[in-house]
Parts: C-alpha cells; sequence; structure tokens
C-alpha cells in the first residue's frame, strides 16, 4: 500500500524495467527510446523508479508538456539545478532550468539529488514522498505540494509490483539516534550472507528486527535486510554502511557490502527460508544489474565460520536458485504455495499481489487452465478460494489490472466445473 510516507530512497524498485518501459513507450515520451538505461541509472542510486516516474508524470506529462517540451530540456524533474554536473542552465521565461545531454543524463541527476550526502534530502533524511515533495515542488515556487503528495501516491498505487517477487518486504528502519546505525554513506559493491547463528524458537525475522531497533547488542550491530521462512525486514537504507562483517570500521565488508542475515530458528522452514533468501539476493542483483559472483559469504571478510550452515551445505545451490531467478524476467517468476501445492505467475500473480493478495482472494487452487469463458472465447484461467482470473490480453481498457478480468465464487465454482 502507497501512502504519503511510503520510503522511496534507499530501497528496492516497486516497478520492474520492463513495466517501465512500456509505461513510457505506451505514453509515446520522447523519454522511451532511452528508458533502460534512465531505469539502471536511478535504480543504480537505489532511489524507487516508479517514484522517479511518478515525478516525470506530473511535471511535464512524461515530457510531453511545460518548460520540459517546449525547451527540450530533457529533464524529468524539471530541475532548477544540476548535482552530477551533466547539463547546462537555461534562462527561461519561468526562470533557469537543466537542459541535460540525454534523458537518462536527466534521470540520474533527478536520483542522484535525492542520495548525495552534501544536498538537502539526504543531510536531513527526508526519504518518503511527503517529505522529498514539499522541498522538490516548494510553495514558494508556485506549487501545491499536498496535491503533487496525492498525484504521486495515486500514480505509484496504480503501477506499484512488488519489490522481492514473491516475498512480504517490510521497511522498519533504525532509528537515526541508534548507536548501531552509522549513517555513513554507502556505495555498495557486494552482498554479504550472514546468518543469524540463534537458533532458538521464535528467533525470527522480527526478532532480530527488534534486536537490531534496541541498538543491536553490546557490539552495535546492524545488518541491512534480515529473511526468514514469512517475510524480509529491511532495517537500514542501501546507501547506508551497517556494521556486520567484522573487518573494522574501514574494512571493505563493512564500507563496501549490503548485510542480508539468514534466519536459522528451529521453529522456521530452512527451505522455505532459503528459497526467500534467493528471492530477495536476486532482487538486489537485478536492482544493481549484479550477477552472483557479487554474493559473497561473511566468512570473506573475517574468516568467521559464518553462514554456518550454508557453508557446510547448501551454498552452491543458493547461488544456483539466485542465478535461476536473475535469467527468467522479473514479471516471470512464480509464487509457490505449499497449501495447496498451486503456483501464480505473470500478470495473475502480479494482480493477486496489488489487488488483495491471500485476505481478498485465498490461496490457488489450480495453475492456469484454458476454458470457454462467458463471451464464448476459449482463455487462459486461474480458480482462487474466493475468485477466478481471466485473462483478456485483447483488452486495453484491462491494461492497468494486467488484462485482468476478476470473476467471483472461486472455490464454488470450481467444484461445480468439477462436478460437470
Amino acid at each position: 500500500m502507497i501512502t504519503r510516507d511510503t520510503i522511496v530512497t534507499g530501497t528496492l524498485p516497486r516497478i520492474s524495467l520492463g513495466r517501465f518501459d512500456e509505461i513510457l513507450a505506451l505514453a509515446n515520451s520522447p523519454a522511451a527510446p532511452e528508458a533502460a538505461l534512465a531505469y539502471r541509472m536511478v535504480a543504480a542510486y537505489a532511489v524507487d523508479p516508479l517514484f522517479a516516474l511518478a515525478l516525470f508524470h506530473h511535471e511535464s506529462n512524461f515530457g510531453r508538456a511545460g518548460i520540459c517540451k517546449s525547451s527540450d530540456t530533457r529533464s524529468p524533474g524539471n530541475t532548477r539545478s544540476t548535482r552530477t554536473g551533466s547539463g547546462e542552465i537555461l534562462h527561461t521565461e519561468r526562470g533557469p532550468f537543466v537542459r541535460y545531454p540525454s534523458w537518462s543524463e536527466g534521470f540520474r541527476d533527478l536520483a542522484y539529488r535525492l542520495i548525495d550526502p552534501t544536498f538537502v534530502y539526504r543531510q536531513n533524511q527526508r526519504r518518503t514522498i511527503a517529505q522529498i515533495i514539499p522541498t522538490w515542488a516548494p510553495l514558494s515556487d508556485g506549487n501545491a505540494p499536498q496535491s503533487y503528495i496525492r498525484a504521486v501516491e495515486d500514480f505509484m498505487q496504480r503501477f506499484q509490483q512488488p519489490q522481492v517477487p514473491g516475498l512480504d518486504l517490510i521497511i522498519d528502519f533504525i532509528p537515526l539516534t541508534n548507536p548501531n546505525r552509522p549513517q555513513i554513506p554507502l556505495s555498495p559493491q557486494w552482498l554479504t550472507v550472514h546468518e543469524t547463528a540463534n537458533p532458538r524458537p521464535g528467533a525470527d525475522a522480527q526478532a532480530h528486527r527488534t534486536f537490531a531497533h534496541s541498538g543491536g547488542g553490546p557490539e552495535q550491530v546492524s545488518f541491512h535486510f534480515v529473511v526468514d521462512d514469512h517475510v524480509a525486514y529491511q532495517l537500514l537504507p542501501l546507501d547506508e554502511v551497517s556494521w556486520h562483517a567484522g573487518d573494522g570500521p574501514n574494512g571493505p565488508g563493512n564500507r563496501a557490502s549490503i548485510a542480508v542475515e539468514t534466519c536459522v530458528n528451529t521453529d522456521g522452514d530452512w527451505q522455505r527460508t532459503l528459497d526467500n533468501l534467493a528471492r530477495l539476493l536476486a532482487a538486489i542483483c537485478r536492482m544493481y544489474g549484479w550477477g552472483t559472483s557479487r554474493i559473497v559469504q561473511h566468512h570473506k571478510w573475517s574468516g568467521k565460520n559464518c553462514p554456518t550452515r550454508l557453508r557446510q551445505a547448501g551454498w552452491d545451490e543458493l547461488i544456483n536458485r539466485v542465478r535461476t531467478l536473475l535469467d527468467q524476467p522479473a514479471e516471470a517468476s512464480a509464487r509457490f504455495f505449499p497449501e495447496t501445492g498451486q503456483s501464480i505467475a505473470g500478470g495473475f500473480r502480479a494482480f493477486w499481489e496489488r489487488f488483495g493478495g491471500l485476505p481478498i482472494f485465498g490461496y490457488p487452487l489450480t495453475g492456469e487452465i484454458s476454458e470457454t469463458c462467458e463471451d464464448a472465447a476459449t482463455r487462459t484461467v486461474q480458480y482462487f478460494e474466493r475468485a477466478v482470473f481471466e485473462w483478456h490480453p485483447d483488452k486495453p481498457e484491462l491494461a492497468d489490472r494486467f488484462h485482468v478480468l476478476l470473476r467471483r465464487l472461486g472455490a464454488i465454482a470450481w467444484e461445480r466445473r468439477q462436478a460437470q
């Protein structure tokens, strides 16, 4: 759920590269030919590309209106200064604006200014929609910040996709006043996998979230993510250092890697934990454009026998799982439900997750099957406990709903179908 308090910097994308590209192409945006590079540049700074796209839409209707169009500024944020040094200042009837040499450079500057340690947003830890917009589009410059905030909320709500397909990610940053949140800028080069070494029942992701929020013990440790068999928590922004590697305050493990803790509580399902860990690692690698060679063990930095269980057996299998996920399109990866032995994939999974998930639709009762629908056409459908999804690729009016038409009475309809 996107709200004004949604964090949009220092975290994973809420839109895939493919969907980002598609939106600009369908809008006939002049930036469309550079969509892939623009996405990569924004994501490389751990700024949500969906937020950048929402700004672009509100500022100039994707480059098709206003000063952006009339002066060909190639500036998705209508910025008046440059933080990357790219671009030239134009003096217009509405004051100075930057003209960038390309749309991708415009997107890069948009993203960098939000995490630049020497600029106002990062200096004041302005990371949410509501914290950023009043500075981005101040009232003193003739803007309506509250209306702008609502427009960004609505846009992001309309187009958001899961940050980690198949895994719930909860963003809950360690308080700024904690000693285990050093607030040192991070430009990550590695992904470091840890195990919590806490097998006690109940020592799950939520318990380790509480541990980190309480100061991280006498060693004041911290980490970016912790994952168990049900959920992952993000506890630090991806542009901030954490204390996790055991190689000192200036060691490359601490200073140049993202820390992921893996729960080993005995009341958890280890195989499901590994599945979730692989999904999380793949999402991070996908965001930065990394391969699996960037994923390393804690042992690399300090010699500690960590991650212990994975070092004993399973490390190569984990890396292969991540590699398989990276080889798939982001939208194509399936979510498996052991409760019914069925999976959701593609547009059906995206629709299920965006518009209600388990509380609204229930578990999948079937995989994707073909059947004759009410319009006498044979279509791909999938049955859930409380609904049936139909895929209608020929209906552009359903594009914002992944071309999914919703029918009710899932379990009842399936029972009737089986009885026929």
